[in-house]
């Protein structure tokens, strides 16, 4: 797999373009700013992978929180769906009648405040995705996260049985050509790979890992009957942008995968 190598000023105002992603860098510090879905939708997002340490309250995670709809009506506030490998928790952007606005968690009917108006503390690590829904009649602003640009060159992931909800764990989009995970499962057949799985903003698609009986594996995009080969034994180039998230599926359950860098970062 061929890297990239980057060369950073260590000064205000140099921007690094790493793997054709914009980063505004000081001190190897940056920002991303990734789109929010329209009213009422969602997607699939990295608000973890940018922070300066490898976990972040969600309370820290975004930058500009007041670009974002905060209500006291739940409906109405962008909210933050975390996954946890069985069921998903709902947080919503709670406005406290100020300037400190914050993610307050969803009960089964909504919030009840003032009693229950209190941040959540909640530990998003680095691999985590989330979903984040714009508000009912909200505007979509751009998301803001900021942090350190990554340099080591792999990092693990536990894995759960199923599918788990990921971000690529670097500071860079990469092309599923480029995309290298150690411990990773390959197989001619469909059902026997490791899957990952990309949504849109309207529908799923799926790509799996096939063996092409040698040392070089690739991401091949399934189709509605499986793969045909040797046909469509093709890679794919499908870009998993900076900043969104993706499903992951082990076909062997619960194990570890390496995620690699495809950049290196040298002063």
């Amino acid at each position: 797999m061929k890297k990239l190598m980057i060369t950073l000023t260590m000064v205000l105002g140099v921007t690094a373009y790493v793997a054709a992603d914009s980063v505004t860098t000081g001190n190897v510090l940056g920002y991303v700013k990734t789109p929010a879905p329209a009213a009422g939708n969602a997607d699939i997002i990295s608000i973890a992978s940018f922070g300066t340490n490898d976990t972040v309250n969600i309370q820290d995670a975004i930058m500009n929180l007041e670009d974002l709809n905060a209500s006291t009506a739940e409906a109405n506030a962008d909210k933050i769906i975390v996954w946890d490998g069985t069921g998903y928790t709902t947080y919503g952007l709670f406005d406290d009648g100020g300037t400190n606005s914050f993610w307050m968690k969803s009960g089964t009917g909504g919030w009840i405040f003032p009693d229950d108006a209190t941040p959540a503390n909640v530990a998003l690590s680095r691999q985590d995705a989330v979903w984040f829904q714009t508000g009912t009649g909200g505007t979509a602003n751009s998301i803001v996260t900021s942090g350190s640009v990554r340099n080591d060159q792999q990092f693990d992931v536990q894995l759960g049985s199923g599918a788990t909800i990921l971000a690529y764990p670097f500071t860079s989009s990469i092309n599923l050509t480029n995309l290298v995970v150690s411990n990773a499962t390959a197989s001619v057949t469909e059902a026997n790979a490791d899957k990952i799985t990309v949504w849109d903003g309207s529908g799923y698609t799926k790509y799996g890992l096939f063996d092409d009986g040698g040392t070089n594996s690739f991401w091949m995009k399934s189709g509605t009957g499986g793969w045909i080969f040797p046909e469509d034994a093709t890679p794919t180039s499908a870009e998993l942008p900076l900043g969104k998230g993706f499903w992951y599926e082990s076909v062997d359950g619960a194990k570890t995968v390496g995620f690699e860098q495809i950049y290196t970062l040298s002063e």
